[in-house]
């Protein structure tokens, strides 16, 4: 008798490192998932640049339209993005700069740039630049991931919370396909845990980065959850990878 309570002990400690294990293992698989995610929205590369049409819908109107270059670098560990406003010519000159979760703006007439809260991130360009930030990896922590299907597509939900109070968003889940890990969707939390913005990604860009074809992101609908009127459209050109000298994403280069 005590032989037998022996050994389903002994199965019980075997069956739980088994699950263990395993449990691990998947969720390294996810992190993987989540980082090839971030890849295909420009992240997870020493640098990419692309060009932005930017239109902005309020009260179910067109705003304005706004053209937008983009530079990125960004490793596991960190993210730099400058934007620098092209059109119309009223925003020219304009720029956002992005390092890691701090953000500046400077413009005509200011003498030095000027850092933005945390408050004034959940509108407007900065909300924008925040929601195509592809670096969810570094940012966010996964809390649970299951499978779905999303408009008939397979796909991982996965719960990400912020990892430090300075992320606009402290909640996001995002659903990413099980077949090419594009992330397709994404839900955007504030404090209240109350819905602040959805997003919709597509990819239809060919991109060539070490030798091999991917498809890229293409295009973002920015959905305002708070003003249900409101959205964005931004329509990416193909990317291109170059290499960016740390210099480009310092704060008093702004001024340049």
């Amino acid at each position: 008798m005590k032989r037998n309570v022996f050994l389903i002990l002994l199965m019980s400690v075997v069956l739980s490192g088994f699950f263990i294990s395993w449990n691990q293992s998947s969720y390294d698989e996810i992190e993987e998932v989540l980082k090839k995610a971030d890849f295909y929205r420009g992240g997870q590369v020493p640098g990419v640049t692309w060009s932005l049409t930017v239109e902005n819908i309020e009260k179910g109107e067109i705003k304005n339209e706004i053209g937008l270059l983009v530079e990125a670098a960004s490793s596991t560990s960190q993210q730099f993005v400058l934007i620098t406003f092209l059109e119309p010519r009223k925003y020219v000159g304009q720029k956002l700069l992005v390092r890691d979760n701090n953000m500046w703006f400077i413009r005509k007439g200011l003498r030095n740039p000027v850092p933005i809260s945390s408050r004034q991130r959940l509108t407007g360009s900065a909300s924008n630049a925040d929601v195509a930030t592809a670096n969810y990896f570094k940012d966010y922590e996964i809390v649970s991931y299951e499978e779905e299907e999303y408009e008939g597509v397979p796909c991982w939900l996965l719960t990400l919370e912020a990892k430090n109070n300075l992320v606009s968003y402290p909640k996001v889940l995002y659903r990413i396909t099980k077949a090419e890990n594009y992330g397709i969707h994404a839900r955007y939390y504030g404090k209240s845990d109350k819905l602040i913005k959805e997003a919709a990604f597509e990819y239809e860009n060919t991109v060539v980065y070490d030798q091999k074809e991917y498809s890229y992101l293409s295009k973002v609908v920015i959905s305002d959850r708070i003003n249900k009127e409101d959205k964005t459209y931004l329509n990416v050109s193909p990317a291109k990878f170059v290499r960016f000298n740390n210099s480009k994403f310092q704060k008093d280069r702004l001024l340049d």
